[in-house]
């Protein structure tokens, strides 16, 4: 698959390789665990005429869009059970993304987050 997650100690790496690089126009987004609020298995369909900085066509969404008022990271050809997660002080309000397994991915990075030492 083009999207992979790099878990570092204190960081979720989502790397984007080939077309889906391309057409997102970025190769990677870093989300600290400590600007994680929720991480949930949604069906995140978004409208093709949604402002973005990006590639919309068909059920193909790649970028970043503005939703509401916060600009989102949107990676996926399919909208169906794709991993979001909920951001607080981040360049991004929300990061959403396709993975092969995402109840497993999702559950990795809650586990993440209960390792991490709390100040």
């Amino acid at each position: 698959m083009s999207r992979t997650i790099e878990f570092t100690e204190d960081t979720l790496i989502l790397h984007l390789s080939g077309i889906v690089s391309a057409a997102a126009l970025r190769r990677r987004v870093e989300i600290p665990y400590s600007q994680i609020k929720q991480v949930t298995v949604d069906d995140s369909k978004i409208s093709m005429f949604q402002f973005r900085i990006g590639t919309s066509i068909a059920d193909i969404r790649e970028g970043r869009f503005l939703i509401g008022d916060r600009w989102c990271f949107i990676s996926y050809e399919n909208h169906k059970d794709v991993v979001s997660i909920e951001l607080e002080q981040h360049e991004f309000g929300k990061v959403v993304f396709q993975t092969e397994d995402p109840v497993g991915t999702s559950n990795q990075i809650i586990e993440h987050l209960t390792k991490r030492p709390r100040s």
